[in-house]
């Protein structure tokens, strides 16, 4: 190599150097601009408050209120220890205690500052989601628990199925679990998808931090595939679906129903409440499958219909 194409290249190292060296400090010590100006450009944030912040909100979001006390007629028996599973800030606690004085209430609830809270209401709450509870850690024997609400819970978890195959092991022979989930076969939210739009909020419905969505019918092949039956059920209207319901509800069926983008048929009663339910509520008891009636163990045993929704 000649001694001028060796200058050369001096020179260029030479050049490149500072560059490098301040490439080299940002990475480092995160200060210092690409541009070189010798300032960092400030960090994106968006302009309003949407609802899906809350899903990086190390605080959490706490529900306030709780399931209504009516939920409590969906108990077939008086209770003796109950789980609250998802307990919030203890609201639902109080009702609770009130109706059942001598029951003993533990609740769960991974919100460490909702179950700061929830924690003056009940007998014992643990901050921390359901699939990591260590229950003999907890003073929990097999077969203490004899009711449980698992209210707007199952839809929040990553694995329903395993929620409440654990509850199943744990809880007594003779248990009763209170359970809702939000109708994702139900007509406005139907008609919002016509529409083009998928809409989560920070309750209802899509609420954000909802990741598994049910219709009745596979959550009621969620609860007999699990080992439970359903013994008791009932539903809850938002007021728009109600008023469709009072209207149609005198038949004849099936009818149709019409809105503004969408067309559904209505084959009869139950058909018609279906599609207007908010939330549906159950209470299940654990069974065997060598106690379920013929009809029972479809919810186990018959496949499910033929889908062009998705590929096999």
């Amino acid at each position: 190599m000649s001694q001028s194409m060796v200058g050369s290249l001096v020179k260029q190292l030479f050049r490149a150097l500072p560059q490098y060296v301040s490439s080299q400090t940002r990475r480092a010590f995160g200060r210092g601009a690409a541009s070189g100006s010798g300032r960092e450009p400030p960090l994106y944030q968006p302009a309003r408050d949407f609802d899906w912040k809350i899903l990086s909100d190390d605080s959490g979001h706490i529900y306030e209120g709780g399931p209504s006390p009516a939920v409590l007629q969906l108990l077939v028996q008086e209770p003796r220890f109950i789980l609250d599973v998802g307990c919030s800030g203890g609201d639902f606690a109080l009702n609770v205690k009130q109706r059942f004085p001598g029951a003993r209430l533990l609740g769960i609830e991974p919100n460490p500052e909702a179950a700061r809270i929830a924690a003056a209401k009940m007998d014992q709450v643990l901050s921390q989601p359901i699939e990591d509870v260590d229950w003999a850690r907890a003073g929990v024997k097999r077969g203490d628990i004899d009711t449980v609400f698992l209210m707007d819970v199952l839809e929040h978890t990553y694995d329903p199925w395993k929620t409440l195959l654990t509850l199943r092991n744990l809880v007594s022979a003779d248990a009763q679990l209170v359970v809702s989930i939000p109708n994702v076969r139900n007509l406005l939210l139907m008609q919002d998808l016509v529409s083009g739009y998928w809409r989560y909020r920070r309750a209802g419905l899509l609420d954000i931090t909802h990741i598994r969505f049910f219709t009745q019918k596979d959550m009621y092949r969620l609860f007999y595939q699990t080992g439970f039956r359903v013994v008791k059920a009932s539903s809850t209207f938002c007021q728009p679906a109600g008023e469709i319901f009072a209207r149609h509800r005198e038949g004849p069926f099936p009818q149709t129903i019409a809105l503004d983008s969408l067309t559904v048929t209505a084959h009869s009663l139950d058909d018609l409440a279906s599609l207007c339910t908010l939330q549906h509520m159950v209470c299940l008891k654990p069974v065997e499958y060598e106690k379920l009636s013929a009809d029972e163990r479809q919810w186990i045993d018959a496949p499910h219909p033929p889908t062009v929704a998705y590929c096999p």
